[in-house]
């Protein structure tokens, strides 16, 4: 058994003066409880430092006290009875015997751990923090009983920044001290290798087994492990198939490395994958300024790429479009054929010799007739819609076709809005009313919905807008739009 007496006067004196060098008052603190009258006296890395032989349990027996802001917890269900907390220094994992802690400790709190009567040791090289337990004569390391949390775990205040920190693989050594396992870390350009492309994050069997998915680089043929639990709340979520970043708490077992993510966010896999030739991307932004007046062929060799934010399953659109929005900017793009895609898509298109025109009012990008819709990159994409009232849309709408953030075919939310004409369904023309005006709100006949009542009372919609010729008019994509 290490004990941990030597370090306590160096450890208090340096953090002593650094506490010191870096007083500062602090303004506008987001509300919430501040942090409670406790100073650390070591930080993570010279507490994880003292644990030097695998597998040992080094039980601490003086008032060590560590402070970090919670960078993962078991919000998703990808993490069980863990919290990780994060400084400057490193980070550690904490095992608890509780449930829920993302109630008490949500990601970006800073966490002060008095860590007397703990005990460090590690699960095949990732050290970990817990208690000492003795199962059937055989020591163990478990989670702070429930009853001990409040005792160890004094929470403090909220919305500290979390930012990952960005590493390469060489930075992910398995050796036990490495300062990046159990800390928030991000790879850029990696994509899940083409045998998994079209697997789930986990089991989805009644066996709820681990998985391991892999990823690489499209410099190196080294793989990695995505490792993810049967019980997360994304295990059934397919794997997004295009290259990009990845967030996740870097782990080891053994000499293997592992990445476990905390939800799908973390996983932006939204770019071309390796290998994959597209001309230079553009926004949509600077796609729809290439428009002055009169419809263009896109003659130099461009991309574009965004997430997807019409239902085609629902029909509430013409057949053979879609919806595209790329920041503060969409489109409506036409294949012809048969859309297949989703909401939450992202995809990515080459629009060489292509067409910018438009088509009854609004700005559309054409594609070449017979061209093929390209794959998927990724999927389940969230957009959030801008709220504006029906006086803002109706003047936005003026802004000449080539805005770069015109609000035609944003997503966008009218709230407290009151839908009224003839009949009592959704189909055809009828007008919608919020305190500041009105405007048209069209349902094509073939939606799926358009035979639904609609509501007379004030609700929420969300959906986009375009031009039928000069009428200006909103729709929705499905009856989920109405509130």
């Amino acid at each position: 058994m290490n004990t941990i007496s030597k370090w306590m006067k160096a450890a208090a004196m340096i953090i002593g003066i650094a506490s010191l060098s870096a007083c500062k008052k602090t303004f506008d603190q987001p509300p919430g409880p501040a942090d409670p009258n406790i100073v650390a006296n070591m930080s993570i890395a010279n507490l994880k430092a003292l644990h030097t032989t695998p597998r040992a349990y080094d039980i601490i027996t003086q008032d060590i006290i560590i402070s970090g802001v919670v960078v993962a917890n078991d919000k998703s269900g990808n993490f069980y009875k863990q919290l990780f907390i994060q400084d400057t220094t490193g980070a550690i994992q904490i095992l608890l015997d509780a449930t829920d802690l993302y109630g008490s400790y949500p990601v970006g709190r800073r966490v002060f751990v008095k860590c007397k009567d703990l005990c460090l040791s590690d699960y095949n090289n990732t050290i970990q923090l817990g208690v000492k337990a003795n199962i059937n004569g055989v020591p163990s390391q478990e989670g702070i009983p429930a009853a001990s949390v409040g005792r160890h775990l004094i929470g403090g205040s909220l919305n500290n920044p979390v930012e990952p920190i960005e590493v390469t693989l060489n930075d992910l050594t398995t050796n036990m001290q490495n300062r990046y396992i159990n800390a928030l870390i991000k790879l850029n350009d990696y994509e899940f290798i083409p045998a998994d492309t079209s697997k789930t994050y986990s089991d989805t069997s009644v066996y709820k087994a681990t998985t391991n998915l892999n990823i690489k680089n499209c410099q190196s043929n080294v793989q990695t492990i995505v490792r993810t639990s049967a019980y997360a709340d994304f295990a059934a979520k397919k794997v997004p198939t295009g290259n990009g970043s990845i967030t996740s708490i870097y782990t080891v077992f053994g000499t293997t490395r592992q990445l476990l993510v905390r939800d799908t966010s973390d996983v932006q896999f939204n770019n071309p994958r390796c290998g994959s030739v597209l001309p230079p991307r553009m926004s949509i932004g600077q796609l729809r300024q290439m428009y002055t007046g009169s419809g263009i062929k896109i003659t130099t060799p461009a991309s574009i790429g965004g997430v997807v934010i019409s239902d085609a399953a629902s029909r509430n659109i013409s057949a053979g479009s879609f919806v595209l929005q790329d920041g503060n900017s969409a489109i409506l793009v036409y294949y012809g054929g048969t859309i297949t895609y989703n909401v939450g898509d992202s995809v990515n298109i080459d629009i060489t010799n292509d067409s910018l025109i438009v088509f009854r009012g609004s700005l559309e990008l054409k594609k070449q007739f017979g061209s093929a819709t390209p794959g998927v990159s990724a999927t389940n994409r969230v957009v959030t819609p801008v709220t504006r009232t029906i006086s803002e849309i109706n003047t936005a709408m003026n802004a000449p076709l080539g805005t770069a953030d015109h609000i035609e075919f944003r997503l966008v939310r009218i709230e407290n809005a009151t839908m009224s004409g003839s009949g009592a369904t959704y189909s055809g023309n009828k007008t919608l009313t919020d305190a500041s005006g009105n405007m048209t709100m069209f349902t094509s006949s073939s939606a799926l919905f358009s035979g639904s009542n609609f509501f007379t009372t004030p609700k929420t919609y969300t959906g986009y807008c375009s031009f039928f010729n000069t009428t200006k008019q909103f729709q929705i994509r499905n009856l989920t739009d109405v509130q």
